[in-house]
Order: C-alpha cells, then structure tokens, then sequence
C-alpha cells in the first residue's frame, strides 16, 4: 500500500512551530515579567519627575515668552522715544500706538537718564497704579548692565505686576528708561490652566516664586504674593541662588504630615524660581497597581501564548499553498487576481505586498497621471524648482545645509490683532488668504521662494534653493510691488469689510544656512541664522507701509532704487549698531 506524502512526515511542521514558538514566547514574558517587575519603582519615579520637569519647562518658555513680549515693546517704545526723525508729539503718539498693540503691556513711563519726570503713557486698566519716582538707581545700573532689570513684584487690582525697566540709548549713550509695571495676569492664567490640567485636585502643586519666595502666581489666584517660605521644598535654598541652571528635586514631607515628590528649577532670565510638587501617595500609586497587574499578565500571558503557539502553527502551513497559486498567477501575468490571508502576521503581509504589486502593475499609467498631478499638488507648498529637485532626487533629504549668500524678506500685517478682533473670524481668514495670494504670486514673479507662514507674517527667500545673483535687487522690487499692491487692496477691502490693511516689510541679505530642519519625520526647508534674525527684527521695527533693509541689502540692490537713510540702530543680538534705510516707494 503506498504512503501518501503527509504519512512520509515524521515530524510536522506544525509541532516543530509550536514547540518553538511556545518556548520562546514563555520565557520571553517570563523574562519581560521579572523585569518590569524589578524595573517598576524606578521607572515610575523617573518618570514622575521627568513629568515634573516637562511641566515646568513648559510653564517657563511661556513665561519667558510673556516677558519677552514687555521687553520687545519697552524697546520699541525706547527707540521711538529718541526717533529725531520725529517730532516729540509724533513720538508720544507712535509709544502710544505701541502699548495698545502689545498684548502684555497696558502702561509705560518714559524717565530721563537721572530716572526722574516719568511721563505715563497708561491705558485704563493702569489708570490706578502708582510708580516710583525717581527710578531706583540699582534697577538702571542692572539694566544698563544686562540690557534689563526687574524689580520686585507689587500687588494691583488685576493681580501682582512686576516692574521691568530698560535703558533708552542714543549713540551709544543712556538718555532715559523704559519701565513698565508688567502684569502677570497671563502667567497666572496659565498656572492655573497647567495645574487644572496636569495636577487636578492637589492644592500647591505648582507655584511661582520670586527671589523673596514670595508667590507670583499659584493655582488659587487669591494667595499671589504670599509666602511660600514654609514649603519644605524651598527649605534650605539660598533665594540668591535662584535662576538660570538652578534645580533641585527629591521627597519632602509638609507641615501637615503629607509627603511630597516634587521639584524646584530657576528661571533662565530671572531669579525666579517654579516648583511642581505631588503627594506621594498619587504619585506613586501606580507602582502597587503594576506589580500586581504585572504578575497576573504574566501568569495570563503564559497559558494564551502557549494556546497561541499551537495556532500560529496551523495557520502557517496552510497560507503558503494559497501564496504559492498567487504567484503563479502573477507568473501568468494575471494582475487582476488578488490573495487574501488572514493571519495577520508575516506571512498576511507578504500576501497583501503580492497583491498590491499586481494592483501596482494594473495601475501603473493611472499612477503616472497621479505622480503628475501630486507635483502640481506639493507646488503649494513647496517651491517649484525643489519640487523638481526632489522628484528627481537631485535633493539632499538629509536633515542639515550650506551656507550662502541670500536675501530675507519679511513682510508682517501691522495691527493685526485689532483687526482681528473687529471682524469675524472667517472675514479675517479671507482677507489674509487674499493677501497671501498676491504676496506670492509677487514673490513668486520676482524669483523668490516663500518660507513659510507665520500667523500674519510672511517669510521669503532670494537666492535659495536656486542661487542668483541680483537676490537683493529682486527683493527689493518684489517689496516695492506688495507696497503698491496692497494700495488697490485697500480699495476692495474698504468697501467690502472696512478695513485698511498695513504692512511692514524688513529685509535683509547675507550669509545664511539654507537646508533640511526639522526631523527625519518631518522637515522643512527654511534658511536659518543671523542674517534671517536681522531681517525679522527689521520687519518688527518698520512702520506701516515702510520697507527697511539693512546696509548689506542696499549695497547689494545697487542703484536702481531710491533709499533714504534712517541712521543706525541697535538690533537684539547685535552689540554693534546697523545702518538702514528705508526704500522710497
């Protein structure tokens, strides 16, 4: 009598599989199991603090962005205080245009260099503070000293305000200060936000604190700017310690008997200090939890894995006689034949590889109409010329650059927040969208590329990815056009929404690193370094409807424009002064 193939097997592949896989996933969880075991509390306590800290940081960027927002108005009031290309009303007028359109600022005092006869410039909600009078000498010294100085935090009807003060100069010599009472209303709606959020039903779980450990902000707004000396977290801190690189973390116990986890790291700008701190009890509740849910999976995992050894190894054996028919089909260049199989494992995967690559060859004139049409698609968001770069990878997608000449232009709705706050939203995105349009569109007539989007600001470059030689000149005239431009615009938006739309244009050309930033999950290509910084500070100083460029962008534009010089001014991070001009349109 002849034996059939499957009498011939003397050991089936199926039970091979099995006791394979059986033993390997057994002692793998086993493995896993005494580990995360033994790895729990650790993990855990690490991970509260990492917690602890991604918190804080997060808390100090926004309150360094906040604070830099007081200092970039008290600058821009401090230069259009000593603006000689204005007459003194027109200054008054202009520093009053700038605490109104800053969203931190409601009042500033101009005082001259003795810190004496403060001229208030106040809106309402700053109509009842009291300032000092004369200006401390310690506060001007330290701002002449670092460029600026903050006092100790006093108490208003809105909340703790904190006096900020910054030297006013003109050719290099201190001719007044800039001081404002700067209200932490903004950093305390955020403490509070963050602890509601990260920290619901602990009371003192994040604080802000001053070099006096005095509270500038706390989840419960009633106790700013009372003390946070007895917190058993800041005992034993020297409060002249407090500030940039300073840290410190560990388990405390409070007064009421409660142990705490918890953090205190200082402020990089100022010696301030954020704590974040949790009962004990909350933060490590889920170690007990984990052992126990870790042993019970672990005796659990066992028993279905071993089930499940034993059916993958059935499953395995019988896809392969379908996968084996579907390549022949294919062989036989059926591609509208399809494999399905269900397993959900490897071997699923190779079926749906082997049907998508019939489904490829079926398809593939429909997908070079796509590829087509998905060109035109990335030319919105990418320019042109590195669209082609990239589609015939001449493009180097390695994160990274070179360094070139080019020209940066930035191009800003001035006032943008009271028009926003006139008009429905959807009103406002349509004017925008009509003004990015025709920016680009300019832009693009004149060569350039545009960067990237920025709320109401527009970036773009001359010069990269494709090097040219008149970049600057190219700028210029693509700038000159916008101004022009948004004269018609001005027309129709009037009519349509009443409104008039300004801008403010800065430019600037230099070197630059021009490449791939971001991650190998994504990237953009943008230009980066100081001649960029330059350009966005230009813009941020420009008036409505004024183009600034720099001395380096008027020599290389050549002669074909009119420039009026504007003298030279101190940009931040510059310790030299730069030369402007403004283009005469």
């Amino acid at each position: 009598m002849a034996r059939s193939p499957h009498d011939s097997v003397r050991f089936p592949l199926r039970i091979k599989l099995a006791i394979f896989a059986g033993l390997l996933l057994v002692a793998h969880i086993v493995a896993v199991g005494w580990a995360a075991l033994r790895l729990t509390s650790a993990s855990v306590e690490r991970a509260q603090l990492e917690l602890q800290i991604a918190i804080i940081e997060a808390l100090s960027r926004d309150i360094e962005a906040e604070l830099a927002q007081a200092h970039d108005g008290l600058d821009a009031i401090g230069r259009a205080a000593v603006d000689e290309s204005l007459e003194m009303d027109a200054r008054l007028s202009l520093a009053e245009v700038l605490v109104e359109s800053n969203e931190v600022l409601d009042n500033t005092l101009l005082y001259t260099a003795q810190g004496t006869e403060p001229v208030p410039i106040v809106e309402a909600s700053a109509s009842s503070l009291a300032w000092p009078d004369p200006l401390p000498a310690s506060l001007r010294e330290q701002s002449v000293a670092q460029g600026v100085a903050t006092g100790a935090a006093v108490a208003s009807d809105h909340g703790p305000r904190v006096l900020v003060v910054m030297p006013i100069r003109f050719e290099h010599e201190v001719t007044g200060y800039a001081a404002s009472l700067v209200p932490l209303a903004g950093i305390q709606h955020r403490v509070e936000e963050m602890a509601a959020g990260y920290f619901a039903g602990m009371p003192d779980a994040l604080l802000v604190v001053d070099d006096q450990f005095r509270l500038l902000a706390h989840p419960d707004p009633e106790r700013a700017l009372g003390s946070a000396a007895d917190e058993p977290i800041l005992a034993g801190i020297d409060p002249s310690a407090l500030g940039a690189r300073f840290s410190s973390s560990g388990e405390f116990t409070r007064p009421d008997g409660h142990a705490v986890v918890g953090t205190v790291v200082g402020l990089d700008s100022r010696p301030w200090a954020i704590v974040a701190q949790v009962p004990t009890e909350i933060a490590f509740a889920p170690i007990v939890a984990m052992r126990k849910v870790v042993v019970g999976t672990v005796v659990v995992a066992v028993v279905v894995a071993l089930i499940a050894a034993i059916l993958l190894a059935r499953r395995i054996t019988s896809p392969l006689v379908q996968l084996s028919r579907f390549a022949t089909d294919i062989a036989q260049r059926k591609f509208d034949a399809r494999v399905h199989i269900h397993t959900s494992d490897e071997l699923a995967v190779v079926g749906e590889a082997m049907s998508q690559a019939a489904a490829d060859l079926e398809n593939s004139e429909h997908r070079i109409r796509e590829e087509l049409e998905i060109r035109s698609d990335l030319g919105r968001y990418l320019p042109a010329e590195l669209v082609d770069k990239v589609v015939r990878r001449e493009q180097d997608m390695e994160l990274g650059g070179v360094r070139q000449e080019i020209t940066v232009m930035f191009a800003d709705v001035v006032e943008f927040t009271p028009l926003a706050e006139k008009l429905p939203p959807e009103q406002v995105v349509q004017i925008l969208n009509e003004l990015f349009t025709i920016v680009t569109e300019i832009v693009f007539r004149h060569r350039g590329t545009v960067d990237k989007f920025v709320g109401d600001c527009v970036m773009a470059l001359w010069g990269a990815p494709t090097q040219i030689e008149d970049h600057a000149t190219l700028a210029l005239e693509a700038a000159e056009e916008i101004v022009s431009w948004l004269e018609a615009g001005n027309e129709t938006w009037e009519k349509k929404y009443g409104v008039t739309v300004r801008i403010a244009i800065g430019i600037n050309s230099g070197e630059a690193v021009v490449g791939n930033v971001g991650s190998r999950s994504r990237m953009e290509y943008t230009a980066i370094g100081t001649t960029v910084n330059v350009a966005a500070r230009l813009e941020a100083i420009a008036r409505p409807q004024q183009i600034l460029i720099s001395e380096q962008t008027a020599r290389r534009a050549g002669e074909g424009f009119q420039l009026s010089p504007v003298g030279e001014r101190t940009i931040a991070g510059h310790s030299e002064p730069l030369r402007l001009y403004e283009v005469v349109t």
